[in-house]
């Protein structure tokens, strides 16, 4: 590919072909893919001093992935250094460090270099990119993969700037942090939590577990692996054996959400049920930690260490929110005081500003942000109507368990694309405004069937926790994968220079 000027002055600016915005595991995976299908002048814009996205920012204790790593490690390159099927946080870390290197993505990389706006040009059909510190770039193709869950969610809470114990999010963790002997609040009853609290609970002198709305927490059917093991052929072997295994598993619930039924999804209930009758049995407990909603409705979990870790002698359950820190200690909504030293905050990322602040501008100076204040709208979670040249990894409505095999197929649909643009002699890529329409339309009306907005929860899954559904695509993934690789390229319209404008 070669990009065409037409006039414009891109003087001290650097020009590639591709560039992508993010190095955590989808812009590494889309970069590697990219690369591997010849695409060799791409460039990669990562904000932070290394790769990593969520497992560079989340060093809290336990952090681990709640996916099996035999299911979410790429398909093309599996690993070979797991520790256990539910890989530590610096396991996968290490990971993504060895992936960038292998699939020669890590000279393509600047590091330190935070993206402020992305400006699409008609009349040169590029993208010009420029980051908070002024350095620019032109492109011929965008690629965003800030992901989902690159912004943390802090509640508003009154009283920080006065408290005199230490407050942080899970994504502020640090090895300077002890808990020894200290007084800890831990906030949330979601994913982080659950892998914090027992940390905490081994650690601190005494726990108090807020938890307003609790999660469904399923056993985890966790494997260790000795180095012995490790990268041998019997070890590859069983991956792709626990890889069909737990993706058939999770197509299961997948259908069982869309749309919802029923009486699956009581069998998944049963399962949640077993472990919780075994592990809570106090009454207090059991009434905070038992659901009101329907298993899916809000995210499914894996521990077993959780229940006896929150139901333990030095862990104060509180099923209330939490009103505003003051002086020593922090406050629940009814007013009740807990003298802490330290407060942690389990409360998780917000989907709905995975923008994080830059300004992405389209045709007609079409903000993205402004776009998406009613909803986040995509075309099989890669293009959006009215943004050229521009394409998604993981945007919305295309999130399910097996996160790694929809980027392989959107990076499939989007080196289609280009080779497509390329043999017609076409400088832009884009949906039609109709497909898109009409696609958005057929999600939505599926997603309203699902258990997400039947089974009586709010959830990060919904635009302001109980509008559309806008994280998920609203099927299996292996009707992704058939959908994006058959029907996708339908609504994908090609223009050549001359009709640009």
């Amino acid at each position: 590919m070669t990009i065409q000027n037409h006039g414009a002055d891109f003087s001290g600016t650097n020009t590639v072909d591709i560039l992508v915005i993010g190095a955590g595991l989808g812009g590494l995976g889309a970069a590697a893919k990219l690369i591997e299908a010849g695409n060799t002048d791409i460039a990669v814009l990562e904000a932070a001093e290394t790769v990593g996205g969520v497992w560079r920012i989340n060093r809290y204790p336990n952090v681990a992935c709640d996916t099996p790593i035999d299911l979410y490690a790429y398909s093309f390159c599996p690993g070979d250094k797991w520790s256990s099927n539910f890989a530590p946080g610096d396991e996968i870390l290490a990971y993504l460090h060895e992936f960038a290197d292998l699939y020669g993505v890590t000279p393509k990389i600047t590091f330190n270099t935070r993206v402020a706006e992305a400006e699409w040009d008609d009349s040169t059909a590029l993208w010009r990119v420029t980051a908070t510190d002024g350095r620019t770039w032109s492109a011929r193709y965008l690629v965003w993969s800030g992901g989902l869950f690159s912004q943390p969610s802090l509640p508003v809470v009154k009283g920080v700037e006065t408290f005199t114990g230490r407050s942080l999010h899970s994504t502020e963790w640090h090895d300077g942090i002890d808990l020894a002997g200290k007084r800890v609040a831990v906030v949330g009853g979601g994913a982080t939590a659950i892998q914090i609290v027992p940390y905490a609970q081994e650690n601190a002198e005494h726990v108090y577990a807020f938890v307003r709305t609790p999660s469904y927490v399923l056993p985890r059917p966790e494997i260790t692996f000795s180095a012995a093991e490790r990268g041998t052929p019997d070890f590859a072997a069983q991956q792709k054996e626990r890889r069909a295994e737990w993706f058939n598993r999770f197509e299961v619930i997948a259908r069982s959400r869309f749309p919802m039924n029923g009486s699956v999804i009581a069998e998944q209930e049963a399962v949640w049920k077993e472990q919780f009758d075994a592990q809570v049995t106090d009454p207090h407990a059991r009434e905070v930690l038992t659901p009101d909603y329907r298993f899916g409705c809000k995210r499914p979990l894996f521990s077993s260490a959780y229940y006896p870790a929150i139901t333990a002698k030095n862990v104060t359950l509180v099923g209330r929110g939490v009103s505003h820190l003051d002086g020593d200690s922090i406050v629940d909504v009814e007013g009740d005081r807990y003298p802490i030293d330290v407060v942690v905050w389990a409360t998780g990322f917000s989907p709905s500003d995975m923008l994080g602040g830059i300004v992405i501008r389209g045709r007609d100076g079409r903000e993205l942000g402004k776009e998406w204040s009613t909803i986040p709208r995509a075309y099989f979670g890669t293009l959006v109507d009215g943004f050229p040249n521009f394409f998604l990894i993981n945007g919305p409505n295309a999130g399910g368990a097996s996160v790694t095999d929809v980027v392989e197929a959107q990076v499939n649909f989007i080196v289609a694309s280009m080779r497509e643009a390329e043999a017609q002699g076409a400088s832009i890529v884009e949906v039609s405004p109709q497909a898109f329409d009409d696609f958005n339309e057929d999600i939505q009306r599926r997603a309203d069937a699902s258990v997400m907005v039947r089974g009586n929860c709010n959830s990060y899954y919904r635009v302001g926790g109980d509008g559309a559904v806008f994280t998920h695509w609203p099927d299996t993934i292996e009707a992704f994968q058939t959908r994006i690789a058959s029907d996708a390229r339908a609504g994908v319209v090609y223009r050549a220079p001359e009709t640009v404008g």
